[in-house]
């Protein structure tokens, strides 16, 4: 009965169809040793500079981070096209899997459909104020309305 409750383990499963596969004279699996460094201070500052930047990024004015408690970033082009930019710009800087993945894991959104409005704007469809004036001087053909609404 013993035999039988260890079998159902899932690991024991696994130890089974390995040795069916790889026969008895394979030896054990290599684990890969991942070695993981601190990120040097310079890079980290390399980046902050360039997030910093207002031609890379829009600071929103009222959402911010929950963890870091800073504003939330609105990033103003694609990942891959930010990513050419530092590149360019720090030669020496971070890697592109580390720049990545700290765009995925910090206060950094993309938004494409803001077009430069607030994303409460965006919601529900405002156009900027010089559309919105030509809109209410096209429809409205009384001058004393105009001023009213005005």
């Amino acid at each position: 009965m013993e035999f039988w409750s260890r079998a159902k383990d899932p690991k024991v499963h696994v130890a089974r169809k390995y040795h069916h596969k790889n026969s008895s004279g394979c030896k054990a699996l290599d684990k890969p040793i991942i070695v993981r460094k601190r990120m040097a201070e310079v890079k980290e500052r390399e980046f902050e500079l360039f997030f910093a930047d207002k031609a890379n990024v829009n600071m929103s004015s009222y959402h911010i981070d929950k963890k870091t408690q800073l504003p939330v970033l609105y990033l103003k082009d694609q990942k891959s096209a930010l990513w050419e930019r530092f590149s360019a710009i720090y030669p020496d800087g971070m890697k592109r899997t580390s720049f990545i993945a700290r765009l995925q894991n910090g206060r950094f959104k993309y938004r494409d459909d803001l077009g430069g409005l607030c994303l409460i704007c965006n919601d529900y469809a405002y156009q900027p104020f010089e559309d919105l004036i030509k809109l209410v001087s096209n429809n409205i053909t009384n001058t004393k309305t105009k001023v009213k609404k005005h």
